[in-house]
């Protein structure tokens, strides 16, 4: 196999929305947006593909809803790519996850006509809920200080009992997500525009992948907002925007 080097040189968070694969013979599961529908590969090495309708330009590949870094107290994976149908794979990257967030992968824009992710489980039982693959958004501007790293921030829902007396009795999680607030400044209005502005129709339906700083962490989500995106002016005579939007994540537990 080729391989090459991911792209881990950026400040400004990549978003992947809109997924290119149309096709897979095994794993049909995993092409839907949701995350409870899953493919389980079965044990030993492997490969499972997916087609893109034609061959078309991308650039990355996310994973989410998935269990590889705690099945088998993490599983081997393989992301690679091939430029067509059956073709010579090229490899993104191989890896062992040591949890079972989101994971996204970039790479220089190609020409693909198929995904291969190959796993090498040793048991039986696991589980991929979601693999997609296009062409990322790189946001015009990074994000400064303040932000709070998604993979950092549950949301959890909790059960509490306690006696009359306030002692405490035990808790119960009764739902866990992710959530946090992304928000960037001094971005240009044309951007916003022709470049922004497609990725807001698509996040008031679908959800999507981000990466929030490529050049130091790998960690990624994927999710969906809580609410509609409104970019607005920042005035002081000039006409930049900014935008922002709460994203609530899926986390596998």
């Amino acid at each position: 196999m080729i391989s090459i080097t991911p792209d881990t040189t950026s400040r400004h968070a990549l978003i992947g929305y809109g997924n290119l694969l149309a096709a897979s013979s095994t794993a049909p599961e995993a092409l839907t947006p949701n995350t409870y529908q899953r493919y389980e590969p079965a044990a030993g090495a492997v490969v499972t593909k997916f087609q893109l309708a034609v061959p078309l330009a991308c650039n990355y590949v996310g994973i989410a809803a998935h269990n590889i870094g705690s099945h088998d107290d993490g599983t081997e994976i393989t992301i690679a790519y091939a430029t067509t149908i059956g073709g010579a794979l090229t490899t993104i990257d191989t890896f062992t996850p040591d949890d079972n967030g989101a994971i996204f992968r970039s790479f220089d824009s190609t020409v693909i006509a198929e995904i291969a992710i190959t796993t090498n489980a040793v048991t039986t039982g696991l589980e991929i809920g979601v693999i997609q693959s296009g062409v990322s958004m790189r946001m015009e501007q990074p994000i400064y200080g303040g932000h709070s790293p998604i993979d950092l921030s549950a949301e959890t829902d909790y059960q509490t009992s306690e006696s009359e007396t306030g002692q405490f009795l035990g808790r119960t999680i009764s739902s866990e997500g992710l959530e946090t607030q992304y928000q960037w400044k001094h971005l240009a209005p044309d951007w916003v525009r022709d470049t922004f502005k497609p990725f807001m129709i698509h996040a008031k339906t679908l959800p999507f992948f981000i990466q929030w700083r490529p050049d130091l962490y790998q960690a990624a989500a994927y999710g969906y907002t809580t609410g509609n995106i409104k970019p607005s002016n920042m005035g002081g005579g000039h006409q930049l925007m900014q935008a922002g939007f709460k994203m609530r994540a899926h986390s596998e537990l």
